[in-house]
């Protein structure tokens, strides 16, 4: 797993084998079927988020596609300015619950 060090904690990457493995504990899975609970979950989240709906995960967070605008850039390779397209990009807000575990008192 890779580890990333901050200031004052280490903190770890999590990615989806061990997310399934801690679904699978937590749910009283085998891993296969946690896998695929997983899956499944992200591939429901990518179809709505592609036919433009909003989902709310009420106390964890929403995901939203929104629209950027174009705007001036510059290349960082020579200096030269460019112009950024327009384009959706995918957005996540926390809730309110979610802020609020993550805050260290």
């Amino acid at each position: 797993m890779a580890q990333e060090k901050t200031a004052d904690k280490s903190a770890q990457t999590i990615g989806r084998q061990e997310l399934s493995k801690r679904i699978a504990k937590q749910a009283k899975l085998s891993q296969k079927q946690a896998a695929e609970v997983l899956e499944a979950t992200l591939d429901a989240i990518r179809e709505a988020l592609q036919n433009g709906d909003e989902v709310r995960l009420v106390g964890f967070g929403s995901f939203k596609v929104r629209q950027s605008a174009a705007r001036k850039g510059v290349n960082p390779r020579d200096r030269q300015p460019i112009e950024v397209p327009a384009k959706e990009r995918v957005r996540f807000f926390p809730g309110k619950e979610l802020s609020e575990a993550v805050i260290k008192k």
